[in-house]
């Protein structure tokens, strides 16, 4: 294991879950959704800073790459870009000198120095974050990465991921999820309040997203009651002395 990935595990084990388990069940998820609506790009965002949605993006994308997928991250949190620091790849060269015309994409592909793992980093911290993403430059950028051919991979990518400033902090979000295949949102248990989750997610239904579902991030186990028979623990209710009580997920979803 590199010392990136021992760095990004160890974030992700403070949160009490088998980690690398939790995000190939994830992996899994999306793949059964892909197989009715074809996935092929993906947009991360959560609700405010600090709900894990980096971290998630990163390791989905790690996870996607351990089983042989060619994956791409673009961060393009381009008020406040975290993935290239996660996975300390250099910077300077990135999203925004493509959007201006500075650089072609194959020039701002950085390779991760894990296989099949490749990151378009941030680039300069531009002063219009907004305008360049709703920029007609982008928009062809989102549908030309789909398909583009790239030497260093010596192919197209199979998985693209998105990691966006949170939804309920600033529009850029729904700019993108309206242009990729399925949005995933993270929320930090305990954390989140139900109103502002359900004003984002009228966000994401008002572009035209296609959620594909939630991440809860920061769960404790003993939160939870006991679930499937082999030792995970996963529940959507969770129960009062009285009766259940509905979830963060029931109240979103209206199930």
């Amino acid at each position: 294991m590199a010392l990136v990935e021992k760095k990004i595990y160890k974030l992700l084990y403070e949160l009490n879950i088998p980690a690398e388990e939790a995000y190939k069940t994830l992996r899994s998820n999306i793949r059964f959704c892909g197989v009715v609506n074809k996935i092929k790009t993906i947009t991360i965002t959560s609700c405010v800073p600090g709900e894990g949605k980096t971290t998630t993006a990163v390791n989905l994308a790690m996870s996607m790459a351990k089983a042989g997928i060619k994956t791409l991250l673009v961060d393009v949190d381009l008020r406040r870009p975290m993935a290239e620091k996660l996975l300390k790849v250099n910077q300077d060269i990135g999203m925004t000198n493509y959007i201006t015309g500075e650089n072609s994409i194959s020039e701002v592909v950085h390779s991760t120095g894990i296989e099949n793992f490749y990151l378009i980093p941030c680039g300069p911290i531009p002063p219009n974050p907004a305008e360049l993403l709703s920029s007609e430059m982008f928009s062809d950028f989102t549908k030309i990465i789909k398909d583009q051919y790239f030497e260093i991979i010596e192919g197209s990518f199979d998985m693209i991921i998105f990691d966006t400033p949170p939804l309920g902090s600033v529009i850029d979000a729904a700019l993108l999820a309206a242009q990729t295949d399925g949005t995933i949102l993270v929320i930090k248990s305990k954390s989140i309040n139900c109103k502002l989750a359900q004003q984002v997610k009228e966000q994401l239904d008002k572009a035209n997203a296609y959620l594909l579902g939630v991440v809860l991030n920061h769960v404790k186990r003993k939160d939870y009651q006991y679930g499937y028979g082999y030792g995970y623990k996963h529940y959507d209710y969770y129960y009062t002395k009285d009766k259940p009580k509905k979830t963060l997920f029931e109240k979103l979803f209206k199930r």
